[in-house]
């Protein structure tokens, strides 16, 4: 099962929205493959990628001045947190695969199309006024 990257799940920031894009990208690499090398590489990938997209996105509604933001940056940190944590594990040689994949796909399936669409919402009123 693969995690689909939808054109409505953008929110009007090109860079963020790329950004984006791409770790649902990394996310179905990661859910792709049964090889331990080609998941141990792919958890990094995307903690890495995760943490400079949250970047970014945190550092958009600190501009914007969002209202919801930090309700938005914990769950930003939750996440990494528990990726970290599971990429830890894989560190001491334990890949918790199913764990991980249901931290992705409820991400980029919940996550996604409803926080982030909250942002995207704010952000086009805020270039609309």
């Amino acid at each position: 099962m693969t995690v689909e990257w939808l054109t409505s799940y953008k929110i009007g920031d090109a860079e963020v929205d790329a950004m984006q894009e791409k770790l649902f990208a990394l996310t179905n690499a990661f859910l792709a493959s049964d090889d331990l090398t080609v998941l141990r590489s792919a958890i990094v990938s995307l903690c890495k990628q995760a943490r400079a997209q949250f970047e970014l996105e945190e550092a958009l509604m600190r501009r914007l001045d969002f209202a919801g933001f930090e309700a938005h940056r914990v769950q930003h940190q939750t996440l990494l947190d528990r990726l970290i944590g599971r990429s830890m594990d894989v560190g001491k040689g334990y890949m918790n695969k199913p764990a991980i994949a249901a931290l992705m796909r409820d991400w980029c399936e919940r996550h996604v199309p409803e926080d982030d669409a909250k942002l995207g919402q704010f952000l086009a009123s805020s270039q609309s006024a």
